[in-house]
């Protein structure tokens, strides 16, 4: 397992720290605690790893630190299908460059799964989105898990033996645990997180893998069986890349000539985002 600081080390400064993301439950019960990406603890439960072609939406100034972040753990939202409106749109960027690469896939969902990062980069998502894709219930070991660090950190529990709470009074005792510790004690139990939910992926290590990784075989966008619609992306979080070339979309296509040069990587320049989602669907087809 890895210190405290080791988790902190895996990825760069980016939104939330980890301590409001993990305790700050904004709903009745655990469906909004949130479950690390850690490639750190995904290589050491599944040592395979699943590499394959995916692309990541940004803008100019996003390939240069992209550039700096090949082959490295730091994690990046990345996709298979995308509606071509959505190209001109990135996350924390203006959008308009696609980036073709090729990486680890640490999960794969058919849809926007809302992950998100802490300051140190490391992705989150919450516990009803692993369930609500991989049809995968953890909640039992979850709530096993926060009772046992609440029991060891948190004196107001009178006998750890009559410690059985609801639903409703674990989620305002762990909220209010990340409000009450210090510091330093606050950190132990942020390593207890994560160490103990290491050890939950690894008990359900099975069904959580097929739940991350098996729309990677499929890669097909279906539309919602009750109102018909399709979703405007599917969402992969994938690690350790490596940039292969540039797509410049018809906004920015102008700005460049066919000598030019996009941070020492290939490009190519589309005037149209319908045929730059082909050729997307074709290279990703193609890779299955």
């Amino acid at each position: 397992m890895k210190s405290f600081k080791g988790y902190l080390k895996e990825a760069p400064a980016w939104t939330q720290s980890l301590s409001s993301m993990l305790f700050d439950l904004p709903r009745a019960g655990l469906v909004d605690l949130v479950i690390p990406l850690s490639p750190s603890i995904f290589s050491r439960v599944w040592p395979e790893k699943i590499r394959s072609t995916a692309f990541h939406v940004t803008d100019y100034t996003g390939v240069g630190k992209l550039k700096g972040m090949q082959g490295g753990k730091r994690s990046i939202s990345a996709f298979y299908n995308m509606e071509p409106s959505e190209f001109s749109y990135g996350v924390k960027t203006e959008g308009g460059y696609v980036v073709e690469m090729e990486a680890d896939v640490l999960i794969a969902f058919p849809d926007d799964i809302g992950s998100q990062p802490d300051k140190s980069g490391r992705r989150w998502i919450t516990l009803d989105r692993i369930e609500e894709f991989g049809g995968v219930n953890i909640e039992h070991d979850m709530q096993k898990l926060l009772i046992d660090i609440i029991v060891k950190y948190d004196d107001d529990p009178s006998s750890a033996d009559d410690y059985k709470p609801t639903i409703q009074e674990l989620n305002f005792d762990w909220s209010r645990l990340g409000k009450t510790l210090a510091k330093k004690d606050k950190s132990l139990v942020i390593k207890d997180y994560m160490d103990g939910v290491e050890k939950v992926i690894k008990k359900n290590s099975s069904s959580l893998r097929s739940a991350f990784t098996d729309y990677v075989k499929d890669r097909n966008l279906k539309p919602d069986p009750d109102s018909g619609d399709r979703p405007l992306w599917d969402e992969l979080v994938v690690n350790n890349f490596k940039i292969k070339k540039i797509h410049v979309g018809p906004e920015f296509a102008p700005d460049f000539e066919e000598d030019d040069d996009i941070d020492g990587f290939p490009f190519e320049l589309w005037d149209d985002e319908g045929d730059l989602a082909d050729y997307i669907w074709k290279i990703v087809q193609r890779g299955k």
